[in-house]
């Protein structure tokens, strides 16, 4: 034994080392051949297999290869742009061009030793090749989104895969009828598999009792088929099972007791069935987190007391037909994240003890009422659809906020009955249409936030007029066209936001005329009218970037931001009286004329921005008295002379507020102001002697021609008598003569002092 271990062990190590050399030398000869031949066979529109060329093809898109004996064992050549057959036909054009067509070649038989295929939601079609019964270590097939002309027989191929665990074949038209698949999985399939996907494969007739025999089963998805009847009660043998679906089928009458006896199952999807479900079925689910049960006749709220054995973090039950009330066991659902009641017959009002951590909230089309509600916050809940048209004039609701969500459509007329609505939050959203007329009937509005929606056409007139309690006015990223109506007759407004618009016209002049801008912001409270408190946000643009403000800080800040509009004209003086103005943004727009130096009196100011316009002339030195400010932007006009310094100004050292005017000059900027005057009035100088020389010159050349012209005056009578004749023209030479010569001279100096 003594002599054998050293040859044993020399044995082992050039074992190992000829597989290291294997590996050092690429995959394996035959394996790469055999997936030449399956490019070949393939039609490659997007180029995806441009890196199968070398010896390696282990380094090969897709290719997978074992770190111990170099053998191909994983060939992962799935369409990752799976095609939504709810988008475009671009979209769907783009999945097309990204995936594979043609047929699957039957050298892929060749390679033996694989364990992962994947070849799903390409476009492949024809004859399923019998070679893929030669891959008997395959452990994981997805051809999902195929079509094959033989129908069930790609299915019978893979019964001899004995080592089979995973199985997905969703979308491929099998077209037969279920219990008809018997004869694929009693084999030793039915031991190996754990993972089956037949979702959408034209499946048909009754649930066979035979699914209960895959005893390892975790996962089962028969979802989208015509699969009728009940459930049997053989499902309740798969006790391993994670995720049942078996969703949008024909199933009916009572669920058997089978599945609540599945402990393990996290995933019940039972949607758009004509099934029926008690308390009781599900008492036995202690591991349930997502429930689907939407579209069938299910009642979950028989008993106000009863306590689910589960903690969910899904449910859906859409257009199931409970009792007119919310389940009251969801109280004991606080992991809840998503909760799907749309069309449920829900008639009574909105509860205050839904769980606190909800994101995901669908009411649509319910008859639920707010009659003793005050305030109704659904904001960031991934509501959709439109809003709905139900709301009552008897109603004491004086908060609404159904912010950043996926409404679309327009305002409904009934949102108008809601006289004393004092608050109204409907930004980030994908409304559209014009603001209701009828909401100017709402005139205990203090809040009304239109953001970031789709809105159109002229800003009401109304709203100065009818909503008189206004504080708070946000219109900011819609499309709105026509001038700024008139608002200043609004008492109370601190915030007004008309931002990201088409606005055009001028800045009225009576925006000077803001009573509540007029001094210092004091703290206010917002209460109801019954004195309680509520508590409201909004995301307003200040200093380059949007933040949420909560009421605290609603009622401190004042606001008027216009920009990036069409707006053009002078600047209105009257905004100086807005002495207790914080932030005004007048930026992206097409000023022209000075910055007025009334701005200095707005003492309280603490963001300028005026960038982006066509504003001229020089900075107002009244700036420096700003010495609440903190944010300013000057940058990209036409502005001239030195930048003003002193108090406030002197702490803006980012030269980026003053760029785009290159006629400034001064600190914080590099170029100096008093070599640029000193220059200029050099130059200035220059130009008033040069001046000065030019009229002396004219003013000699003058006297000269009005001597000539004199003369000829008083000389012409004479011309004319014969004796003078000879001599006139005689004497007027010799004159002429000395005239010339002197004017000549004299040009000459007035040139060389030029």
């Amino acid at each position: 034994m003594g002599g054998r271990t050293p040859l044993l062990v020399l044995t082992f190590s050039l074992a190992v080392l000829s597989i290291k050399l294997g590996i050092s030398h690429g995959c394996r000869e035959t394996e790469r051949k055999a997936l030449i031949d399956f490019k070949r066979g393939l039609h490659d529109p997007s180029n995806r297999l441009s890196s199968w060329v070398g010896e390696d093809c282990c380094a090969w898109e897709g290719v997978g290869c074992s770190n111990i004996s170099g053998h191909v064992i994983k060939l992962d050549l799935r369409n990752s742009r799976r095609m939504d057959p709810y988008e475009d036909c671009s979209h769907q054009e783009v999945y097309y061009l990204s995936g594979f067509m043609g047929r699957v070649p039957a050298q892929l038989g060749n390679l033996s030793t694989l364990q992962h295929l994947d070849l799903s939601w390409n476009d492949l079609h024809g004859f399923f090749p019998d070679s893929v019964t030669k891959l008997t270590s395959l452990k994981a097939l997805d051809l999902s989104g195929s079509v094959f002309q033989d129908g069930f027989m790609q299915v019978t191929h893979i019964s001899n895969l004995c080592k089979l665990q995973i199985l997905c074949l969703s979308s491929v038209p099998i077209n037969d009828v279920l219990a008809n698949l018997e004869m694929v999985f009693s084999g030793c399939l039915r031991n190996s598999m754990e993972e089956l996907d037949l979702s959408g494969t034209q499946l048909s007739g009754s649930f066979p009792d035979w699914l209960g025999n895959i005893k390892n089963l975790k996962s089962l998805d028969l979802s989208s088929n015509s699969l009728c009847g009940s459930v049997p009660a053989s499902i309740g043998n798969l006790s391993l099972l994670q995720h049942l679906s078996l969703g949008s089928n024909d199933l009916n009458g009572t669920i058997s007791k089978g599945i609540g006896q599945l402990k393990s199952l996290v995933d019940l999807d039972l949607h758009e069935n004509s099934l029926s479900l008690s308390e009781d079925d599900l008492a036995n689910l202690s591991s349930l987190e997502y429930l689907d049960i939407s579209y069938n006749f299910i009642e979950l709220n028989k008993s106000d007391d009863w306590i689910p054995p589960f903690q969910l973090q899904s449910l859906s039950m859409d257009f199931c037909q409970p009792k007119p009330h919310f389940p009251k066991w969801l109280r004991t659902q606080p992991t809840l994240d998503e909760l799907y009641l749309s069309n449920a017959g829900i008639k009574e009002a909105f509860p205050n003890w839904l769980p606190s951590g909800l994101r995901y909230l669908y009411l649509s089309d319910n008859k639920i009422t707010v009659r003793n509600l005050e305030g109704l916050q659904l904001y960031e809940n991934n509501l959709s659809r439109v809003i709905p048209n139900c709301w009552k004039t008897s109603s004491n609701l004086l908060l609404l906020d159904l912010s950043s969500n996926k409404l679309v459509g327009g305002v409904p007329d009934s949102l108008c009955n809601l006289q004393m609505l004092e608050s109204l939050h409907l930004s980030h959203n994908n409304l559209s249409g014009q603001i209701p007329h009828c909401l100017k009937s709402c005139t205990e509005l203090a809040t009304l936030d239109l953001g970031h929606n789709n809105f159109i056409g002229n800003i009401p007139t109304w709203i100065g007029e009818s909503l008189l309690y206004l504080k708070t006015l946000s219109l900011r990223s819609n499309a709105f066209t026509g001038s700024i109506p008139q608002l200043s007759s609004l008492p109370s407004l601190r915030i007004l936001d008309l931002s990201n618009n088409n606005l055009s016209g001028t800045i009225p002049q009576s925006f000077g005329d803001f009573n509540a801008l007029k001094s210092a912001p004091t703290y206010q409270c917002c209460y109801f009218n019954n004195d309680s408190l509520y508590v409201e946000d909004m995301w307003l643009f200040i200093k380059g970037s949007e933040l949420e403000y909560t009421t605290r800080q609603l009622s401190m800040d004042t606001l008027i931001d216009l920009s990036n509009n069409y707006l053009s004209g002078n600047i209105p003086e009257e905004l100086g009286n807005l002495h207790g103005l914080r932030s005004l943004n007048l930026s992206k727009n097409y000023l022209i004329g000075q910055i007025p130096w009334s701005i200095g009196r707005m003492k309280q100011l603490e963001v300028l921005d005026l960038s982006r316009n066509n504003l001229s002339g020089a900075i107002p030195s009244d700036l420096a008295a700003l010495n609440f400010l903190n944010h300013l932007n000057l940058s990209y006009n036409n502005l001239s002379g030195r930048i003003p310094n002193g108090n406030q100004l002197q702490t803006f050292t980012d030269s980026s507020i003053y760029a785009g005017n290159p006629n400034l000059c001064g600190p914080p900027l590099t170029k100096n102001c008093t070599l640029n005057i000193a220059k200029a009035g050099e130059e200035e100088q220059n130009e008033d002697s040069s001046k000065s020389r030019m009229e002396t010159l004219w003013l000699y050349t003058s006297i000269t021609l009005g001597f000539i012209i004199g003369f000829w005056a008083i000389c012409g009578s004479l011309l004319l008598q014969q004796t003078w004749r000879t001599s006139y023209f005689r004497a007027i030479d010799n004159m002429f003569d000395k005239l010339y010569v002197m004017m000549v001279v004299t040009v000459a100096k007035y040139k060389r002092k030029l």
